[in-house]
């Protein structure tokens, strides 16, 4: 694998000096640039280095060394969403005074003037949001509908399949993305700017 990655840089590196080279380097890009989704792309070009970092943490928190599969990667999203629906969950079990898992208007009262007023207005958007029923308490159902729609709406559908685009920077096919294969990958695509 590394000596593949060594054979690709010398050949971009030695390109200009022969044009079959140049030809080769620039089918490799073309063939990157395919398989790579356009907004992934454009990420990638934008901000080399903070993609790079980014995709690492991924790689590294929820695959490791010997690099990323895709069912980890479904992990990374998953915990992301869980991450984001507790601090949803918990951000209105605040106002849950009497511990009953409802959220009733007397107790979203006393929290509200105990509040700051940028938390005053964003307690009461939080309580309004999660009501869905506009009874004025927010049932343990609501809140946890709530909290899963937040989490979603932090890592959506076009956010998750970024994610799982990683799997394209797998030159050697053996179903793990590395954190070489990965670098490998933004050094070159990044070159196409």
């Amino acid at each position: 694998m590394r000596q593949l990655f060594a054979l690709l840089f010398a050949v971009l590196a030695l390109a200009p000096l022969n044009p079959a080279l140049a030809q080769d380097a620039a089918a490799l890009m073309t063939a990157l640039e395919a398989r790579t989704p356009g907004a992934v792309l454009k990420d990638l070009r934008h901000a080399p280095d903070r993609f790079l970092t980014e995709a690492a943490g991924v790689i590294l928190g929820f695959g490791g060394a010997d690099g990323l599969s895709a069912p980890q990667i479904e992990d990374a999203i998953m915990a992301e969403r869980a991450r984001v629906r507790a601090r949803e969950l918990r951000r209105l079990l605040e106002l849950d005074l009497n511990n009953d898992l409802a959220l009733q208007p007397r107790e979203l009262d006393v929290a509200v003037a105990a509040s700051s007023a940028v938390m005053r207005g964003r307690r009461v958007s939080w309580h309004m949001a999660a009501d869905t029923n506009d009874d004025e308490t927010v049932s343990w159902p609501e809140l946890r509908a709530y909290a899963d729609l937040r989490a979603r709406a932090a890592l959506d559908a076009t956010s998750a399949d970024a994610m799982r685009a990683l799997m394209v920077f797998d030159t050697d096919n053996d179903a793990r993305v590395t954190l070489s294969e990965l670098k490998a990958a933004v050094r070159i695509l990044g070159a196409a700017t």
